[in-house]
């Protein structure tokens, strides 16, 4: 070190990036060489024992195992045996090291390779991977990730199946209501689904579609999440904020996003809230999930998804950025803001026969659109609290009521951030790797990333 900080001094041109590197490249090989002592040490102190039964292992030998770390190559000797009860080889010193028996790297290692790959594709990964002083390839990197998101596929299992009976939900709920009384609050819950291109059977679409074989590419992802109204505010500059939330999100189907979300919502409050709102944009499969899920919840449909529909009516009328269209669809989207849904439907219907037939199809859809939702179509009270805040005349429950969302801002900017990673150009998927992929997204942003790694909980507390 002291070498290469001669080295720097003689070259005064040098910023603090350059000595920052010069520094970090002197002492990697000194780090190197303690932490495989360490871990060396760590292995030598573990018992011979079968991990499962705690009985001494038999035939007893000795084998060395080199993998990736932080500061580089490390070659650590364990001893390992056989136990007849398991009937399989057990390495003691493995489990104790956070290693599994094919992992390639250490659990940090194993943690940078998952949050690289689950942020970018493996080809940026890489790159950022050696800036970090990590000497990985980019399969490497990609097949680690991969067996990382099967792990946290395992542990989402075992959270969402804390649930499989009546008892357990009741353990959940209560676990949840530990601690000092809060006070009364609304839990929010937002739904929605975004599609993903996959491509199964790689290498035979010339084949099946000779065969007369359909091949979907677009498959459906859905996503939830779930906060307490209390937790959602604003920044000093005025953008929206959600303090803690919960998120779900899976490839695997409905059930399966209806079975995390419910156990989300419980781990977030479900069976403490006055108040559980269901917000989405009217997709039927959403309402029937929240009816099955949370009966008592109250529905409002997202507000500028109602609007949105009006104005693809009065763009199918006057045509698209008309005077003439807006001057329609004003009074309407007033009367949406007004909670006077029928009256809505009664223009629409009004106008209907006077359109082609074409036009009346569309017209129809829209009018089965608003009358299907009519019940969750409830602005208004909301608007004029927020009107009252502005005014400063509001009541201390208008304050309150000011802050429920009207629309679903939320979960459309959540499957948006997703999909800037699992949309990219040019980018295929399987389920078998969106789904590990998004398991360990959804757990580091559910802040369960720790029960993964538990050393990412030890350093936070270091810190």
């Amino acid at each position: 070190m002291d070498a290469r900080l001669e080295v720097i001094f003689a070259h005064p041109e040098q910023n603090l990036g350059e000595i920052e590197e010069q520094l970090a490249r002197s002492v990697k090989e000194p780090l190197r060489l303690l932490a495989q002592r360490a871990a060396q040490v760590k292995a030598n102190a573990v018992p011979c024992q079968c991990p499962k039964h705690h009985s001494e292992l038999t035939h007893q030998k000795y084998l060395c195992r080199t993998l990736h770390s932080r500061f580089g190559l490390l070659t650590i000797w364990r001893h390992y045996g056989w136990c007849s009860r398991c009937g399989e080889w057990h390495f003691p010193a493995d489990y104790a090291l956070g290693l599994g028996r094919k992992a390639p790297a250490s659990p940090y290692v194993q943690e940078i390779s998952a949050l690289l790959v689950s942020k970018m594709p493996a080809e940026q990964a890489v790159l950022v991977a050696e800036r970090l002083g990590l000497d990985l390839s980019r399969c490497g990197l990609h097949q680690e990730a991969h067996r990382q998101g099967l792990k946290a596929q395992e542990l989402r299992a075992q959270f969402v199946g804390q649930l499989d009976t009546w008892e357990q939900i009741q353990q959940v709920a209560s676990a949840a209501a530990e601690g000092p009384p809060t006070q009364r609050f609304t839990l929010v819950i937002e739904i929605d689904a975004w599609d993903i291109r996959e491509r199964d059977n790689w290498g035979k679409t010339k084949e099946l579609r000779e065969a007369g074989q359909k091949l979907d590419r677009w498959h459906w992802v859905y996503m939830a999440t779930v906060f307490r109204l209390d937790h959602r505010g604003q920044t000093a500059g005025k953008r929206a904020l959600i303090t803690q939330r919960g998120f779900a999100a899976t490839r695997l189907g409905i059930e399966a996003l209806s079975a995390q979300l419910y156990r989300e919502a419980l781990a977030r409050g479900l069976g403490q809230a006055q108040l559980v709102l269901v917000i989405a944009d009217g997709a039927l499969w959403i309402w029937n999930l929240a009816k099955d899920r949370f009966p008592e919840a109250r529905q409002r449909l997202d507000l500028f998804h109602a609007e949105e529909h009006l104005w693809a009516v009065a763009h199918d009328l006057h045509s698209k950025g008309t005077p003439q269209a807006q001057a329609w669809v004003a009074p309407l989207l007033q009367q949406v803001r007004d909670d006077q849904t029928l009256a809505v439907i009664a223009t629409l219907a009004e106008i209907k026969p006077r359109l082609l037939e074409a036009q009346q199809k569309k017209i129809q859809t829209q009018i089965e659109y608003f009358e299907h939702n009519a019940q969750r179509m409830k602005y208004k009270e909301v608007l004029e609290a927020r009107k009252a805040c502005d005014e400063g005349t509001a009541t201390e429950q208008q304050t309150q009521l000011a802050n429920h969302p009207v629309g679903s801002g939320a979960i459309e900017s959540t499957c948006r951030q997703y999909q800037c990673r699992f949309k990219r150009t040019g980018q295929f998927w399987t389920t078998a790797g969106d789904e590990a992929l998004m398991s360990l997204e959804t757990l580091w942003r559910n802040g369960r990333w720790d029960q993964l790694y538990p050393h990412a909980k030890l350093s936070a507390a270091l810190n």
